[in-house]
């Protein structure tokens, strides 16, 4: 978990940094969930479930049939921000960084 700064002097001991390096990427917003309460029966989470899935469809679908691969040199993130915090329609995205195929 992490907040973006564009400062790092308010870092204290206990806290990591990390600066993430510029590269191209593309970037997939997952399925709006109607409702994210955890089932505590089958202890299932939907927010969770549309994450996999994005995940998922990125590699196994839209890789495959893009002009793209993933950039293995640069770091890939989801990012969490007050759309995912609603009880319903939440969602957040998912940056990959790509490269051109080469052919």
């Amino acid at each position: 978990m992490g907040v973006i700064v564009e400062y790092f002097e308010k870092v204290t001991p206990d806290m990591m940094t990390i600066t993430v390096p510029e590269a191209e990427y593309a970037i997939f917003t997952t399925q709006p969930v109607k409702e994210i309460p955890v089932d505590q029966t089958d202890n299932i989470d939907p927010f969770s479930i549309a994450i996999k899935q994005t995940w998922k469809y990125i590699f196994n679908e839209w890789f495959p049939a893009s002009h793209y691969e993933f950039d293995e040199t640069k770091m890939d993130f989801e990012f969490y921000d007050e759309r995912c915090h609603e009880t319903e329609d939440a969602v957040m995205e998912i940056y990959v960084p790509v490269i051109p195929k080469s052919i």
